[in-house]
């Protein structure tokens, strides 16, 4: 058994232990696995607490909050993953033989969440899931003999899938491709792929809706996002020249080009380009260049974070 210390106290108990380059760990985690595999420029808060019977892998420029905890025999994080905090992936049957979880790259795992792997939960690529959702592969208490319900089984969430807060997914239950579900659901059966649906319980309000092309709908988007994000420049006190070529669906921000038919970029990236990459990616554009997405700090509140002159 290997044991990986960091300086802050915090550690890595493994078998088997693969890290990355630029692996930050917070203060008061523990991460217990037969098997671990952190990816490069991984970032993990503090207060965690991972207990994985089997592999943890967890891929590269994911980053993970804090107090969550996570306890299952296998977890799979993609890519380019964000994990909020205060996330429990376990509760009832966690210890069970098929107590899996994947999640995709280009995920969102919002703050509050519940992961119940009772049963594998297998959770696709470009997934949003919003705060305070609670997906179940368990669900009893009263007894069945006496003819109460129960049920179990896994869950499976497709691709390209926004799961709003407060919603609940039930056991036995598999949501499809490029679906939009109403905040405050309850998904109790099957959704198809590309569906808008949502309601206590869950109603199918639009089929066959996503994806959705509309050439005029999107030059408008672009340009109302650029407008935004000019307001948002001048606030920030920064320097942001912006073009898109409609012919071509190419925006230019100071020269670097984010090609919206490749989703692509090209040139050289300075902090205000890396903003507007980052505010591209809040407004559903999302351009990955390798690199963690980072934002400007308003100078009003970085004269606060830290003031020029220390006070202490």
């Amino acid at each position: 058994m290997q044991i990986h210390r960091f300086e802050n106290g915090s550690y890595i108990i493994a078998e088997h232990l693969t890290l990355g380059h630029n692996v930050q760990v917070g203060p008061n985690t523990t991460i217990r696995a037969t098997e671990c595999i952190i990816g490069d420029d991984v970032t993990i808060g503090n207060h965690n607490s991972f207990l994985v019977g089997q592999r943890l892998e967890i891929g590269a420029l994911t980053t993970i909050g804090s107090h969550n905890t996570l306890t299952a025999r296998t977890i799979k994080l993609g890519e380019y993953v964000f994990w909020d905090s205060h996330v429990t992936v376990g509760h009832g049957g966690k210890f069970s033989p098929d107590a899996h979880l994947t999640v995709g790259s280009y995920s969102m795992i919002c703050a509050r969440i519940t992961l119940n792997t009772n049963h594998r939960i297998d959770i696709g690529e470009y997934v949003g899931i919003g705060e305070d959702v609670a997906v179940w592969t368990h669900g009893s208490f009263l007894p069945i003999l006496d003819g109460f319900p129960a049920d179990f089984g896994p869950v499976s969430i497709g691709h390209h899938v926004w799961l709003p807060a407060r919603t609940t997914v039930l056991p036995n239950r598999r949501i499809g491709n490029n679906v939009v579900i109403g905040t405050n659901s309850l998904i109790n059966k099957d959704l198809p792929d590309g569906c808008l649906a949502g309601g206590i319980p869950v109603k199918i309000l639009r089929e066959n809706i996503y994806p959705s092309i509309n050439t005029e709908r999107n030059h408008h988007l672009v340009r109302q996002i650029l407008h935004d994000y000019a307001e948002l420049a001048t606030y920030k006190d920064l320097h942001a020249e912006l073009n898109y070529d409609e012919a071509s669906q190419v925006i230019y921000c100071n020269g670097v080009t984010f090609d919206l038919i490749t989703m692509q970029t090209s040139g050289s990236f300075t902090p205000t380009e890396e903003d507007f990459r980052d505010y591209l990616r809040r407004r559903g554009i999302k351009f990955y260049t390798g690199k963690p997405f980072t934002s400007v700090l308003p100078e009003e509140y970085r004269n606060l974070l830290y003031p020029a002159n220390e006070l202490f």
